[in-house]
């Protein structure tokens, strides 16, 4: 972390900015910093215009492009609008992000099937069922014993 700020602060204040803004594009979170830099580089740079009606940046200055740009007649003027992220609720929540009702009933009603399935499993499952003739063996056995006891107590 030392070193990118040792290797930020070695940049002029133009290609600082130009790099937060790299970084911040990549970012939507961040959309409120990107308006940011984008005022701090207008300031900065002198051959910006802001059009204040179009709420866009143009430049003053003429740019030569590369060779393999077709050249056209006809320049279409578009504006630029920033990406800002716009978050979908997911399904049975609130823009809010809080499940709504019919979420939490249903998610309760899961876990109530899913714990009355996993029992009804359990008991039909081999494992399940050896447990439960242990269980009928053992009350049997218990039954006979205290057969036993009653009557050599003579009852």
């Amino acid at each position: 972390m030392h070193q990118v700020v040792e290797a930020a602060d070695a940049l002029d204040d133009k290609d600082f900015l130009a790099v937060v803004r790299a970084v911040v594009e990549r970012r939507p979170r961040l959309s409120v910093l990107l308006s940011v830099v984008d005022t701090a580089a207008a300031s900065l740079d002198p051959t910006r215009v802001e059009d204040a009606d179009a709420d866009t940046i143009t430049d003053a200055e003429e740019v030569e492009l590369p060779d393999t740009v077709v050249e056209v007649d006809e320049i279409i003027d578009v504006p630029v609008v920033l990406a800002t992220d716009p978050r979908i609720p997911e399904p049975d929540y609130t823009e809010g992000g809080v499940p709504t009702f019919d979420r939490v009933r249903e998610k309760i009603e899961g876990r109530f099937g899913t714990s009355i399935g996993s029992s009804e499993l359990a008991h039909e499952s081999p494992a399940g069922k050896s447990v439960d003739e242990q269980w009928d063996e053992r009350q049997k056995a218990a039954k006979a014993k205290l057969e036993e006891i009653r009557r050599s107590m003579g009852k």
